[in-house]
C-alpha cells in the first residue's frame, strides 16, 4: 500500500497508532495529544524494523518491543534505573551520581515534554534509517495545526503527505494479538451484561446502574491479560438521554456497553423493558430487529458495508417508517479514543469486508417520548463468514423483565 501511494515510510503520531505500530505504550506524555511525545517510523521496506522516538521513561518498553533504531527525549518525571550501578554498601547518593554521570551539567527536565527536543530526535531517527530526504506519509489527522509547521521544518527536505486513511485501512485488519485482546473484551462484556440484568429493577437510578456495570466488568475480568477498563451508556424511560429519577414499570431500558482490554474496546447493546413491553415500544423495536437479522446475514468477506447499510435502512422504512434515517449501522473496533473506529457501515463507505476485520453491528433508534432502543453484536470477519465475539449468549429481542 505504501508503494502504491509512492511513500517510503509512514510516520505515526497518535498514542493508539503508536501502540499498534510498535507494540509499546506511547506513555503518559501522550495524554496531551500534542506532537512529539511518541512517534514511530514504519519504512516501506519490509526488511527494515520500525523505528521510534519515545520518552526516556517509556524507552525500555519500546526497546523491549523491538523498536530499532530508538531515539529518546526527556519528560518531566525523574525515573532512573540504578540496576547497572548497584553495589553493596553504596549510598543512594552515590548510586544516583553514578547513574547520571553522563548527564550534562546544565541538564533540566521540561515541565511536560520539549517538542523541539523530540523533533530533533525524529530528524536523527530518519537519518539513522536513511530516510532523510524521502516522501513520508504522516498521520496528519493526529497532528495539531499549531505543530504542523514545526514538523515540516524538522524533517525537511523530506516531503510529507497525508496518510491518515491509509493507516486506517491498515489498522482495520487486526493481528492475532489484537484479535485476542478484542476476544477477551467481548467475553468480559457479555458476562458483565448478563450479570447486570438483575440490577434493572424498579427504582434503580442511572448513576447506580452505570456504576454497577463498571463494577461487574472488574468482577468478570479475571482473564484479562492487559489493563482493564470499561464504558457504559445505560438509559431508560421515555427520555433516554436524561433518564430522570428511577426505573419504573413499563420503561424501556437501553444498555450499550463495552469492556476495554489493553486499549481494545468491545461494544455490545441490548434493549429491555421492566414488565410487559408497551405497544409503542414493540412497534418500534420489531423492525429494528428485522433489519438487524437481515444485515447480520450479510456479514461475510466480499460484502460492501454500503450494501449492509442500504439493506438495514430499507427494512426499517418498509416496515412503516419511511422517514427513518441513520448515518451508520456500526463501525470497526480496536484501540481508539473511544469505541467507534473506522470503517463505518455507511452509505458512503467504499469498504468491502475482509477476514481479520472486527466490527460492531448495531441497529439503534432514540425516540424521546417512547425510549431508546438498540440491538448490537461484536463480530470478527472470518474466511467464511462472521464469528460473534460478544452477544451470542444473549437474546436479541426486546426482553421483558
Amino acid at each position: 500500500m505504501m508503494e502504491a501511494a509512492g511513500l517510503d515510510a509512514l510516520l505515526v503520531i497518535s498514542p493508539e497508532f503508536f501502540l499498534w505500530a510498535t507494540g509499546a505504550p506511547a506513555g503518559v506524555a501522550a495524554g496531551w495529544r500534542r506532537l512529539g511525545a511518541a512517534m514511530a517510523v514504519i519504512p516501506a521496506d519490509p526488511a527494515s524494523p520500525v523505528g521510534a522516538v519515545a520518552s526516556d521513561l517509556f524507552a525500555p518498553a519500546a526497546l523491549a518491543a523491538g523498536c530499532a533504531p530508538l531515539r529518546t527525549h526527556a519528560i518531566w518525571p525523574e525515573a532512573l534505573s540504578l540496576r547497572a550501578v548497584m553495589r553493596e554498601g553504596t549510598s543512594a547518593a552515590e548510586l544516583v551520581a553514578a547513574a547520571t554521570a553522563d548527564r550534562p551539567a546544565d541538564f533540566a527536565r521540561p515541565s511536560t515534554f520539549d517538542r523541539e527536543a523530540a523533533l530533533a530526535q525524529l530528524r536523527a531517527l530518519l537519518a539513522d534509517q536513511r530516510l532523510a530526504a524521502v516522501r513520508i506519509g504522516v498521520e496528519l489527522s493526529a497532528v495539531p495545526a499549531t505543530d504542523l509547521l514545526a514538523l515540516e521544518a524538522a524533517i525537511a527536505p523530506a516531503r510529507i503527505s497525508d496518510a491518515s486513511l491509509l493507516l486506517d485501512r491498515l489498522r482495520s485488519h487486526k493481528s492475532p494479538a489484537e484479535i485476542a485482546l478484542l476476544r477477551q473484551a467481548g467475553a468480559i462484556t457479555e458476562a458483565a451484561l448478563t450479570a447486570f440484568i438483575p440490577a434493572i429493577r424498579e427504582g434503580a437510578t442511572r448513576p447506580e446502574l452505570g456504576r454497577h456495570f463498571l463494577d461487574l466488568v472488574q468482577q468478570h475480568g479475571g482473564a484479562a491479560t492487559a489493563p482493564l477498563t470499561a464504558w457504559e451508556y445505560v438509559g431508560f424511560g421515555t427520555s433516554p438521554w436524561s433518564s430522570p429519577g428511577g426505573v419504573q414499570r413499563g420503561d424501556v431500558v437501553k444498555v450499550d456497553v463495552g469492556a476495554v482490554v489493553g486499549g481494545y474496546s468491545a461494544d455490545l447493546g441490548r434493549t429491555f423493558t421492566l414488565g410487559p413491553a408497551p405497544r409503542l415500544a414493540r412497534e418500534v423495536f420489531a423492525p429494528l430487529l428485522d433489519a438487524f437479522e437481515a444485515g447480520r446475514a450479510l456479514f461475510s468477506p466480499g460484502t460492501a458495508l454500503a450494501t449492509i447499510h442500504a439493506t438495514c435502512l430499507r427494512v426499517v422504512r418498509d416496515a412503516g417508517f419511511p422517514s427513518y434515517a441513520r448515518g451508520h449501522f456500526g463501525h470497526g473496533l480496536g484501540a481508539s479514543i473511544w469505541s467507534e473506529e473506522w470503517p463505518f457501515t455507511a452509505a458512503d463507505s467504499d469498504v468491502v469486508l475482509e477476514p481479520g476485520m472486527v466490527m460492531a453491528f448495531e441497529l439503534p433508534w432514540y425516540l424521546d417520548g417512547i425510549g431508546g432502543f438498540i440491538v448490537e453484536d461484536m463480530l470478527l470477519i472470518t474466511e467464511t463468514g462472521a464469528e460473534t465475539l460478544a452477544g451470542a449468549g444473549l437474546p436479541r429481542g426486546l426482553v421483558e423483565l
